[in-house]
């Protein structure tokens, strides 16, 4: 364990910290409005352990990445690397360079280190573990999926970090099967649930609902994405346009912007569903309960994902969801017929049938939504999220050795 002198850690606005007996940094690419409530619950679990937290960010943001944030709202110690972010061929992909990382670990002498996946701050961490024994833990929600071939030296690199690592966290099942075939011992991956600040999208939800006019005509669908290939956008407008002609007193709103935008709206116009489909562009978080409010159904197609917080967030606020098969939350959060629905989006005519149940069965729809709240709320929340954090902090800082706080100078 390193004796030196670690660095204070401070910012502006945290009221107080408790004089920690062990210190946990995390690593982690941009600061957003999803991840900082988060890490704020995270901090005051550690705390109840006598263990700090530092959280690290690889850059301020990138050039897509347009929501705002008060950082005034973080309640953790953090610093912000001015990293390189390096773009890819596909546009959801960006990594960064960690600039200044281990400096900063030199520095700030935590005793257990969580980084992200499978990035470049994991390999630097990675490095640095054979000079000094520092323990790390991988927070990692990749899947594996047939849509995301892993080169055979991507695959190498990976074994080596996780059986490099003390301890793993996953996003939800999928993920922590993917560390376990890497080599990770299954005693060793603790389940992190990926997750928002549900609580919020519930009381928002609910609140709108409560003031908002009864008895519209239209039943409004909805899907949140970034407008990528991927994303099968694509396949929802053939749904739409497979609806259309069942029924016309529907809306299709999608809301988020990407580079298949004009694509997809020059699509609408040739399925003849543009009069039915609106693209809203990005909005911000603060936006949004008042969208899934209004919803009948939330549509959540994709070729490939190895989360998605959007789902979390439209089943938090009690909306009736149809989500991908191919999206790895739905294992963890999608009991079909229970919870919401688990289907095929390219299977157009299928899922139109299954809109145009819900529809027209509002009562049994609105039952299946209250039943994916009421799981969200109990299991998919901050708190349980952040217990999985803590369980794998703990476990590394207990394994072996001495007490930490023994190697530090002064006490």
């Amino acid at each position: 364990m390193s004796t030196r002198q670690p660095g204070p850690w401070q910012k502006s606005g945290v009221k107080r910290f408790v004089t920690e007996a062990a210190k946990a940094l995390l690593i982690t690419n941009i600061p957003n409005p999803y991840r900082v409530p988060l890490f704020n619950e995270l901090r005051r679990q550690l705390e109840t352990q006598g263990i700090g937290l530092l959280v690290v960010f690889g850059a301020s943001g990138y050039e897509r990445r347009k929501f705002r944030l008060d950082m005034g709202q973080c309640e953790f110690a953090y610093r912000v690397l001015e990293s390189d972010a390096i773009h890819y061929a596909d546009a959801e992909k960006v990594s960064f360079t960690y600039k200044g990382l281990l400096g900063v670990i030199a520095s700030e002498c935590p005793d257990v280190i969580v980084t992200n996946g499978f990035s470049i701050a994991t390999m630097k961490v990675w490095a640095r573990s054979w000079l000094d024994r520092t323990p790390f833990l991988i927070w990692s929600g990749a899947t594996h999926h047939p849509a995301q071939r892993v080169p055979a030296w991507r695959a190498i690199q990976r074994r080596a970090l996780v059986r490099r690592a003390a301890g793993h966290i996953a996003y939800g099942s999928s993920a922590k099967e993917y560390l376990v075939s890497l080599g990770a011992p299954p005693s060793n991956v603790e389940i992190g649930i990926n997750t928002v600040d549900t609580e919020y999208f519930r009381s928002e939800a609910n609140r709108l609902r409560a003031a908002g006019a009864r008895g519209s005509v239209i039943h409004n669908l909805l899907c949140i994405s970034y407008l990528t290939a991927r994303k099968r956008v694509d396949q929802l407008l053939q749904v739409a346009a497979s609806l259309r002609r069942r029924r016309s007193d529907f809306r299709l709103t999608v809301l988020g912007d990407g580079p298949e935008l004009d694509t997809l709206k020059t699509m609408a116009v040739r399925l003849g569903i543009a009069d039915c489909v609106e693209f809203r562009g990005f909005v911000q978080k603060d936006q949004i309960p008042a969208y899934l409010a209004a919803t009948n159904c939330f549509l959540f197609p994709t070729d490939y994902d190895i989360w998605g917080l959007v789902l979390v967030e439209a089943m938090a606020a009690g909306a009736v969801c149809i989500a991908s098969v191919n999206a790895g939350a739905v294992r963890d959060l999608v009991k079909d017929g229970e919870t919401g629905f688990a289907m095929d989006l390219a299977d157009h005519e299928a899922v139109a049938g299954r809109v145009d149940w819900i529809l027209n069965n509002p009562d049994a729809a609105g039952e299946i939504g209250k039943n994916a709240g009421l799981f969200i709320r109990n299991n998919v929340n901050l708190a349980r999220s952040a217990s999985g954090f803590v369980r794998a902090i703990t476990k590394a800082l207990n394994a072996g050795g001495p007490d930490p706080a023994s190697s530090r100078p002064g006490k």
